[in-house]
């Protein structure tokens, strides 16, 4: 008899641990996202007539980094702290549930335009402050969006749907508040996945090409090298501009092929005008982040160099300064791997994040070009004259040459040249033209850089002082 009450009581253990495990996540105990929707679909049936319901998505950023330091034991007290944490936070008729690993729901009666409501709802937020994981303070990296029923949609499946987009967005500018779904942003993620699938398609039917914009001497306008830039002429929209198209393939394999794409063909080029008896000093290429995390991402490249034999130190890489915000350690690896096969490295688009001397004297970089934004009426103001000043003064300290980007006037050169930058590229010397243009801008150049007046016509040696700059190791 005894061994029967056991059973029993065993049996009726586990029918009850499964029908928990059915509605619950078995780690921290919220529901799972099918029973999350079940009660929301209940709250929406009871809300009292005109009260809203707001759809809060919580996405913690920094998971993979916790597991990467602690392992699962880490993570898992993490979520254990967040989960805590949005308890404490919510009222008691609020619904907490957890999507996946990294991404909570919450749900609660809230007034779309009320700004009560909204602080309530960002204090949800602001509770998942740094916090103490394993007996070490964290810091919790999150990003939040909210949806809104009826006033965004009345179905649930899209309320949780448009409250991630919001999340996304958020992620995406980093932001620290709680972003409200926009019906803009669904817009934008048809909008980006028609991208997707078109490049995908413009691949194969060759719908891409590369342009070339020249760089010269500042002082004497001497051609120091070329930068490969990437089209994208659509059959049926036109232009579509690389601030549209680069973003999304970065989140794809697609910014892989864009890269071994720009690449064979620009090195396949520089030979071609060599044959021609047209020599480009230096080549450079544009290199997403998003390539040079990759694991495959040296072999790639020592492929690309294999297939389309050419001196490594003709090749220069430009990435853009926002790399180093993201993973210092593996940008410093990656650039000293780069450097042992030969090529050259410059920071592009600097001055848009700031980025310390102590930092940048650590990387054996070879050049740092100067944002665009701050060439731009560098000669109007003495403040924009000065901040190019100082990056110039910074690149020569660390031995890099200083490249202006986006030089359309005579007096941003004036400006530039008075500052001491190197180099510069820009409409004042020529737009991106095709590689057959690019060969005949390399042969007419001299010329048309006298009759233009641009330049010191002081005789130099073609091996410029900025190309032969000490390496830096």
């Amino acid at each position: 008899m005894q061994r029967f009450f056991e059973n029993e009581i065993d049996h009726e253990l586990r029918r009850q641990m499964l029908a928990y495990g059915e509605r619950h996540d078995l780690q921290t105990g919220l529901l799972n996202y099918v029973a999350f929707q079940d009660s929301l679909a209940a709250l929406m049936r009871n809300t009292v007539p005109g009260r809203e319901i707001a759809l809060v998505w919580i996405e913690v950023l920094n998971l993979r980094r916790e597991f990467a330091l602690w392992g699962s034991r880490g993570a898992e007290a993490l979520i254990t702290r967040v989960c805590e944490a949005l308890r404490a936070a919510v009222d008691p008729g609020a619904l907490i549930g957890r999507y996946s690993a990294r991404c909570f729901l919450v749900a609660l009666e809230a007034e779309h335009f009320d700004n009560r409501e909204r602080r309530r709802i960002q204090a949800i937020m602001d509770a998942l402050a740094p916090m103490q994981v394993l007996g070490t303070r964290s810091m919790i990296e999150v990003a939040a969006g909210v949806a809104f029923w009826p006033a965004d949609t009345v179905s649930s499946e899209d309320l949780v749907r448009f409250a991630s987009l919001a999340a996304s967005r958020a992620a995406y500018i980093r932001s620290s508040t709680v972003l409200a779904f926009r019906s803009g942003m669904n817009h934008t993620l048809m909008r980006d996945h028609q991208l997707e699938t078109e490049m995908v398609r413009g691949m194969a039917q060759k719908q891409f090409r590369i342009v070339y914009q020249p760089k010269v001497e500042a002082a004497t306008g001497r051609v120091l090298g070329a930068e490969a830039l990437i089209r994208w002429n659509h059959l049926d929209w036109g232009a579509v501009t690389p601030s549209e198209f680069i973003p999304i393939a970065e989140r794809s394999d697609l910014i892989q092929l864009i890269l071994e794409f720009t690449m064979s063909t620009a090195l396949k080029d520089v030979r071609q005008w060599a044959q021609h008896g047209v020599s480009l000093p230096l080549l450079a290429i544009n290199v997403s982040w998003a390539n040079m995390r990759r694991n495959d991402f040296l072999r790639s490249m020592r492929r690309l160099l294999d297939e389309n034999p050419v001196d490594g130190t003709q090749v220069e890489l430009e990435v853009t300064e926002s790399v180093l915000f993201d993973d210092e350690d593996l940008f410093a690896a990656r650039v000293r791997q780069l450097k042992s096969m030969g090529l050259r490295i410059a920071i592009d688009d600097f001055g848009t994040r700031y980025t310390g001397f102590n930092v940048l004297k650590r990387l054996p970089l070879d050049a740092m070009k100067i944002d665009r934004c701050f060439i731009h009426g560098v000669h109007r103001t003495e403040e924009a004259r000065s901040l190019c000043q100082t990056i110039v003064a910074m690149a020569r300290q660390l031995k890099l040459r200083s490249v202006a980007e986006g030089v359309e006037q005579r007096a941003e050169l004036d400006a530039i040249r008075e500052v001491g930058c190197d180099a510069m590229q820009g409409f004042l010397i020529q737009a991106p033209v095709s590689a057959a243009r690019m060969a005949d801008f390399l042969r007419e150049w001299p010329e048309s850089a006298r009759r233009a007046e641009l330049f010191d016509s002081t005789d130099k040696k073609p091996g410029s002082r900025i190309l032969n700059m000490p390496a830096r190791v």
